[in-house]
Order: C-alpha cells, then sequence, then structure tokens
C-alpha cells in the first residue's frame, strides 16, 4: 500500500480549474471524467497528480452532506488488489463493488473511521512492450 491522492470536492469545474492555475500554477488543462456510481466527474492535475478535484452532480449525494461546500474530502492509497485491499478487510469496504474511474482505476472506499474517508485504488495493470500477456508492461 503507497499514498495515491487526496480528493478535493468543488463546487464546479471553473472553480477546480481557477485552483489549479492560481494556486498549484499549473496551466494544462485538466481532462475530466465521469465516475458514474458516485455520480461526479474527476481531474487530476498534471503538475500535480497527487490531487484529485471532484465535481458532484447535482443530485449526488455529496452534494447534499457536504453543503455545496469545497472541502478535502478523501485521502487514497493505490492497493494491488482493491477487492481485498491489504492491509485493510474487503469487510471495511463501503461497496460490494469497486467503481470504475478515470485513467483505468478501479475504487473504493473503506467504512468511515473517526470522520475520515479513505479511498482505496487499484491502478490498471501495465503491459511488457512486445507481450500482452506480460503484467507490468507497456503498452
Amino acid at each position: 500500500m503507497r499514498f495515491h491522492h487526496v480528493g478535493m470536492v468543488v463546487r464546479s469545474v471553473s472553480v477546480a480549474n481557477e485552483l489549479c492555475l492560481e494556486r498549484l500554477k499549473d496551466d494544462a488543462p485538466l481532462v475530466w471524467g465521469p465516475v458514474l456510481a458516485f455520480q461526479c466527474v474527476v481531474a487530476f492535475s498534471e503538475k500535480f497528480p497527487m490531487i484529485e478535484f471532484v465535481v458532484p452532480e447535482a443530485e449526488s449525494r455529496l452534494v447534499t452532506f457536504l453543503g455545496g461546500k469545497s472541502v478535502l474530502h478523501h485521502i487514497a492509497f493505490a492497493v494491488e488488489d482493491v477487492r481485498r485491499p491489504a492491509p485493510f478487510s474487503a469487510g471495511d469496504l463501503i461497496f460490494d463493488e469497486p467503481a470504475p474511474a478515470v485513467r483505468g482505476l478501479l475504487v473504493n472506499f473503506l467504512k468511515p473511521f473517526e470522520g475520515l474517508l479513505v479511498e482505496v485504488v487499484q491502478e490498471p495493470v501495465k503491459r511488457v512492450a512486445g507481450n500482452p500477456t506480460s503484467p507490468g508492461s507497456l503498452d
């Protein structure tokens, strides 16, 4: 397990773009993608890939839960297998199945403990060039 990112919920794509440009001095355009299971769109900063911007859809539970505020929402750890997220237990997971997310990630959340929301992230398998069946490769 290793640190992957922090997720910041912001009110809109324009707020995320402004934060990136003005505060992080990252002028690369954010590339947004949907996470349908969580009713939101997300993007990672090019310059600071450890920061994820989350913009919930109007009907998302995040809007009701957070009252429309911009907040630090979660911390995420990369694990080998999101269904068996060692050192955590599968019984600690909120959802029965992981959700597909941007950049080929699979994600799930652990049941909150003392208010801290933790996401577990499984990165896509990379293939070795010239050997499409080999894990750890580059296609």
